[in-house]
């Protein structure tokens, strides 16, 4: 029996190193995805601003409008530079079989860890004397959460493979115990 659960161990084990190999390459894809866009969505959020405060705007003029655009996109390619190198910050949800990684949940996570951490871009906007109030660059702002789809599958099959590593370790040693109880 000593032989079978060792069987059982060795298999669930590399099943779990798989599912976790497959889990780290849709984190940093995700991640990734989410940096490449990061500067066109806050751009886009800066304009928003900046076409309900048109007075500033047009007291900036070309050039000063020109330079909160460049600003903005560099302080969100800083931000998404954070985004990645903050990879194994994230507080990653993963399936259990009672509940399934959706979209929201590898939301939460990247809301949990960014939230807060996005002034950078609004100190650009105050700096050059547009009026926020609140955060317009909220973290979902600046990702779109339809593409997380993958990264929730692998969440799932990880945490699945977890949980039958558990229970492979639990009959092994329950079968080595049983062994020399005799």
């Amino acid at each position: 029996m000593t032989d079978d659960t060792k069987t059982a161990l060795q298999q669930a084990t590399d099943a779990y190193t798989a599912a976790r190999a497959t889990a780290d390459r849709e984190i940093k894809a995700c991640l990734a995805k989410i940096a490449e866009g990061m500067p066109e969505r806050a751009l886009e959020a800066a304009k928003r601003i900046a076409m309900d405060q048109p007075e500033v705007s047009k007291s900036l003029g070309k050039d000063g409008v020109a330079e909160v655009r460049s600003e903005i996109a560099v302080a969100a390619e800083e931000l998404a530079r954070q985004f990645v190198a903050a990879e194994k910050d994230y507080k990653w949800p993963l399936g259990t079989g009672y509940t399934k990684v959706e979209k929201h949940n590898v939301h939460s996570a990247l809301f949990n860890r960014f939230y807060g951490h996005t002034g950078g871009l609004s100190k650009v906007l105050t700096d050059h004397g547009y009026e926020l109030s609140g955060d317009p660059f909220i973290p979902q702002s600046l990702y779109d959460q339809s593409t997380f789809g993958p990264l929730a599958a692998a969440l799932n099959a990880l945490g699945a493979a977890s949980d039958a590593l558990d229970k492979a370790k639990k009959a092994d040693d329950n079968a080595v115990v049983e062994n020399l109880w005799g």
